[in-house]
């Protein structure tokens, strides 16, 4: 994270995406998908918000803290699975990157 508290800029972003699928996959992610500040306007944002399918139960909170760590930027990881309204506008804004 910057000093400002922002996320680095745009071109950074590309690569903590890319960073990002790579962890996902290794946690057996089926979908991950950007939303939130981060996609909206991304020279403002202060963290990333990542929806995740495929990945259960306590396995979330492990790809969550992998997550962190790896991209070292503040993050919220919301499972897509079992559906609901909040998931389906997620799905509905959200940006697709696995």
């Amino acid at each position: 994270m910057s000093q400002s508290g922002m996320l680095p800029v745009v071109i950074d972003l590309e690569d903590l995406l890319l960073k990002a699928v790579v962890v996902a996959r290794r946690f057996g992610a089926r979908r991950l998908l950007l939303f939130g500040s981060a996609l909206e306007n991304p020279t403002a944002a202060r963290d990333l918000d990542l929806a995740c399918e495929g990945v259960p139960g306590w396995k979330l909170f492990e790809l969550s803290s992998a997550l962190e760590e790896t991209l070292e930027v503040p993050l919220d990881l919301v499972p897509l699975d079992p559906p609901a309204p909040f998931t389906r506008l997620i799905e509905q804004r959200a940006r697709v990157l696995l």
